[in-house]
């Protein structure tokens, strides 16, 4: 049920039962998810005067439109439901994993005959939708580690790692074969029993089953030397060898030979960051890192959300499972752990002994790394707060969009924006555009065709506006986003254009010789608002860069008539720099792909009744496009998928009409 929160009796409606509530807004969107034993006392205390204090239900209190109560049997069915929704919705105030996509995991593709190891970035949320049989491992934090350990993974199991479609298509061994990294089933006679057999090792070393992996590669040694298959015994010898090495390089002694975690969670300044230092056998065999914005609620709550999505991605469970501070609802986690597990699980928080101590030295990594997140953070402050103070903002950017157009002389025309949260990329918010009503070499056109779409209220991300909007170009792109955002009434996003730097005529360059052609401004852009006297403006002052020849990068911003000009050593400078260079990298990539795919295209594309598969059946029997000219049309008939009328398609391509003989 759906109670409207403006009507005067919406706590009545309420039921006193066990159960889940999903605070939602004015355009339906999830902003929180909650469970409760009884959802009207629940709902209703954030709502008191003398409730709740935290800034994140002041929030809630002022944009939640309405609330969604779903009624469970029991508790217990209310975590599990509550669970599912926060994984549905990614609701904005729940505790949330960083995205996975900053993250790599490993992949094993199970559902090939013979599986391939490859290193992947899968968002959370996309993990629903991949293939069940597959197995990963991670998400880990360092890249370079896992790329590193994989290379010792290849030399003692040499598992393939090229794509599927290079595997269908290879004809001879690559080089990792040479080498002694792939055991090259795509052009060997490699018996599918064995290389499972290499599956199953690895992902027993990645799960940190070291000893049972040690103990296959034995019993497997042995085997070949007592069938005298020395050659294939020696094989097993280096890899047991390099498993050994691999092992002592990180052989750190925690327990006496059991699965253990350990699990530390510290807070400060609004974050939270969580360690979980994972123990198998004994062995230290991997640790993960969860830095989240906790909304300030308290470690205990950030635990309780954080646990089930943790071991839902990273399994198998251990029976025992330490921590620094103890959960909410521990006995409702516990239960459902063992459910996941299908045996034992128990969460406790050790005061003495060795658990004692594991437990203090994931606190203090966790503290460590907490204070060096934060310092980042701070850092990053600053850099946006110098930004908004030289370029005179009204507030500090949080998000910055720009934008990009990349042509040939007006063709292949397209254009990219790219979205920076702080200092980082959220390439899950680039877009990239394929312009499609502007002919010729017209860049404002392209602006002006790129803005509309991305700005325009039917659009999907109208409503996601960044905090600042910047242009790749001068003055006249300029004019032109400003015209679009007044012709769509939008006065909430700041605009700037970022001008290159470029090379300009002589050494010690006299001011009267300074030119800036590529922000000329076509005669419509400057009647509607562009100054036009800006063309013959002279810098201020001659910098280092300029007596070299070279300008400096120019920021333009509505309603001032000189550029802004940045100290060069500006950390900044450097961010919008980035964020144009990635724009125009975007840009170009999507541009040099289309002239690729032009390149390669085939006349034959150009029959209506020929598609990519009668192509290729075309080719394969003739051999060459010369061949298909010259054939007859009872030839063409002869290709099998070539029906009567394709191949009278074909003929009548290559002869036209005023070609043909009569008796054809």
């Amino acid at each position: 049920m759906i109670v409207n929160l403006s009507d005067k009796d919406w706590q009545e409606q309420l039921p006193r039962l066990p159960g889940v509530y999903l605070f939602r807004d004015r355009e339906g969107e999830v902003l929180y998810v909650g469970k409760a034993v009884n959802l009207r006392n629940r709902v209703r205390s954030y709502f008191k005067e003398t409730g709740d204090s935290r800034f994140s239900v002041e929030f809630l209190r002022k944009l939640a439109c309405s609330v969604e109560c779903v009624v469970t049997a029991n508790e217990k069915e209310a975590f599990l439901l509550e669970n599912e929704y926060i994984k549905r919705y990614r609701p904005r105030y729940n505790i949330r994993l960083r995205d996975d996509k900053t993250y790599v995991s490993v992949r094993i593709r199970m559902s090939h005959p013979y599986p391939r190891l490859e290193v992947v970035r899968v968002r959370q949320r996309e993990r629903q939708d991949l293939d069940r049989r597959d197995l990963y491992f991670g998400p880990y934090v360092s890249a370079s580690a896992v790329r590193e350990t994989l290379r010792f993974l290849l030399k003692m199991f040499p598992l393939r790692t090229c794509t599927d479609k290079v595997f269908a298509n290879r004809v001879r061994p690559c080089l990792l074969y040479d080498v002694g990294k792939c055991c090259a089933p795509c052009v060997r006679p490699v018996p599918q029993e064995e290389y499972q057999r290499l599956v199953d090792s690895v992902a027993r070393f990645l799960r940190g089953r070291y000893d049972e992996v040690r103990a296959t590669l034995e019993q497997r040694m042995q085997e070949f030397a007592e069938r005298l298959e020395f050659e294939k015994a020696a094989l097993a010898r280096d890899r047991l060898r390099a498993l050994e090495e691999t092992i002592e390089r990180q052989h750190v002694v925690a327990h006496h030979g059991s699965d253990r975690d350990a699990i530390a969670i510290v807070s400060q300044a609004g974050r939270s960051l969580v360690v979980v230092v994972q123990h198998r056998d004994g062995v230290l065999s991997n640790t993960f890192e969860y830095y989240v914005r906790n909304y300030d609620q308290s470690d205990a709550e950030v635990l309780y959300q954080l646990l089930p999505r943790h071991y839902e991605m990273h399994r198998p469970i251990p029976p025992e499972i330490l921590l620094n501070v103890e959960p909410s609802d521990q006995s409702l986690l516990e239960e459902w752990l063992r459910d996941l597990r299908g045996g034992a699980v128990q969460l406790r928080v050790p005061q003495r002994g060795e658990g004692a101590r594991v437990i203090a030295s994931a606190t203090t990594n966790a503290r460590v790394r907490l204070e060096a997140r934060l310092k980042g953070e701070r850092s990053e402050q600053e850099v946006l707060t110098e930004l908004a103070e030289r370029l005179g903002l009204p507030r500090v950017p949080q998000t910055i969009e720009c934008a990009d157009i990349s042509n040939l002389m007006g063709t292949f025309a397209v254009g990219s924006i790219v979205r920076f949260e702080g200092l980082e990329p959220d390439k899950s918010k680039y877009r990239r555009y394929r312009i499609r009503t502007v002919m010729g070499a017209n860049d404002f056109g392209m602006m002006r065709e790129m803005l509309l779409r991305r700005f325009r209220p039917t659009s999907e991300r109208a409503p996601e506006r960044p905090d600042l909007f910047i242009v790749d170009g001068g003055k006249g792109q300029l004019a032109v986003a400003r015209q679009v955002f007044e012709e769509l009434g939008i006065t909430d996003v700041m605009l700037a254009a970022l001008a290159k730097s470029r090379r300009v005529r002589g050494g010690d360059t006299p001011a009267g010789a300074w030119t800036y052609a590529d922000e000329e401004v076509d005669a419509t852009v400057a009647d509607e608002g562009g100054d036009e006297d800006w063309l013959d403006e002279e810098p201020e002052a001659v910098t280092p860069n300029q007596k070299r020849g070279r300008s400096e990068e120019r920021i333009f911003l509505p309603e001032r008539k000189n550029p802004v000009v940045f100290p060069p050593n500006s950390p900044a400078l450097f961010l919008l720099q980035r964020i144009r260079d990635e724009a125009h990298r975007f840009a170009i990539t999507y541009h040099k792909r289309l002239r690729s795919a032009e390149n390669w295209r085939s006349i034959l594309d150009e029959i209506p009744a020929i598609g990519e598969r009668r192509k290729r059946a075309l080719l394969r029997h003739f051999g060459s496009l010369a061949a298909i000219r010259a054939a007859s049309l009872e030839e063409l008939q002869e290709v099998p998928g070539i029906t009567t009328a394709a191949a009278r398609a074909v003929y009548e391509f290559f002869h036209p009409a005023s070609e043909q003989s009569p008796q054809s």
